[in-house]
């Protein structure tokens, strides 16, 4: 009866242990002033680690993504013979994708358009390179190895067609795409690594810009029993907005989504309702999300059993955190088992 007892408890222990992560979103060095796609963003840092040193106890988990490129990567202006224009933005280009069986971004590609039918193509609203372009060096690097570029000729009808941002050339993985040195990092923090494909862009930490594909990071949330979000990072308007967008959508997890705001950086007039911190504030809750501010965060009460250096219970069947609320449906549950039992 003991025994019984105990497996029913064991097998409550997991009920009602909803976790809370800390996203945070490219804080990098290439997205810093001096970087390589530069955002007036440093000002953020001692904002998350303030969170980080006063109230990791509010999180079970951190999980950080990464933009993380190859050379000659798709959404860079350079790529496609764009000359550079004042700013970060380079412009538009017309694309065309697969959508592989896996829905992953890891096995998808997408080839400039004006490669796969130049015809369809409004060189008047997106960039058109010379006609040869990507017919020879360097052009024709972004159209070597790229499934799209023969597929989507081949058989048109199964792909689809996107619009991609140009940017400066950034985050190269051989250049400044680490951390910010300045930022609290622990060796128990996910690292999700985004824009890693070549041929694929993805802003959004779960998808890619075209909201067809997976990153990893819904799938480790999961994993992790992740049910609440708190997302910050950089940029506010680009990688955060979609990164949000994404978690409140019918194609991942079911999450609650708070975002921080002022530890939040933007680069700010791009358009799409975003122009500013407070339309991007708007723009948060008519998705769903629940906008705080850093102080908020720091207001908050640890939760029942942790500390404020984040310290937890064990859960004794996986060596894993449990929250108070599986410690309390442990001990009624053998409580009850044994008063059944008499």
């Amino acid at each position: 009866m003991t025994r019984f007892c105990a497996i029913i408890a064991l097998g409550m222990l997991g009920l009602g242990d909803a976790k809370t992560a800390l996203l945070l979103i490219d804080v990098q060095e290439c997205f810093l002033e001096t970087g390589t796609l530069p955002v007036t963003a440093k000002f953020i840092i001692p904002k998350l680690n303030s969170i980080r040193a006063e109230k990791s106890c509010l999180f079970d988990k951190v999980f950080k993504s990464q933009d993380f490129h190859l050379p000659g990567h798709l959404s860079f202006g350079t790529t496609h013979g764009k000359a550079p224009i004042s700013g970060a933005w380079q412009g538009l280009l017309d694309i065309t994708c697969i959508k592989p069986s896996s829905g992953t971004t890891a096995d998808a590609s997408c080839c400039p358009t004006f490669h796969v039918n130049k015809t369809a193509v409004d060189c008047t609203a997106t960039h058109c390179p010379a006609d040869d372009y990507y017919t020879k060096a360097p052009g024709n690097g972004i159209i070597t190895g790229n499934t799209a570029c023969t597929t989507c000729k081949d058989t048109p009808a199964s792909c689809f067609k996107d619009m991609q941002s140009m940017w400066l050339d950034h985050c190269l993985q051989t250049g400044d795409s680490g951390f910010a040195t300045e930022l609290t990092s622990m060796a128990t923090d996910v690292v999700i690594q985004k824009g890693t494909n070549k041929y694929v862009d993805a802003y959004s930490a779960f998808m890619d810009n075209s909201g067809n594909l997976k990153t990893s990071l819904d799938a480790a949330l999961q994993a992790a029993g992740v049910t609440t979000l708190y997302v910050a990072g950089i940029a506010t308007d680009v990688c955060v907005k979609w990164s949000v967008r994404d978690a409140l959508n019918s194609k991942t997890g079911k999450y609650t989504v708070k975002v921080i705001s002022d530890a939040s950086a933007g680069i700010w007039g791009l358009g799409e309702g975003t122009n500013s911190k407070t339309e991007a504030d708007t723009w948060f809750a008519a998705q769903g999300a629940t906008v705080v501010t850093t102080a908020d965060v720091l207001a908050m009460a640890c939760p029942a059993g942790a500390t404020t250096a984040g310290a937890t219970t064990t859960d004794v069947t996986t060596g894993t955190p449990a929250s108070s609320a599986s410690l309390v449906l442990l001990v009624l549950s053998m409580v009850s088992c044994a008063f059944w039992h008499m």
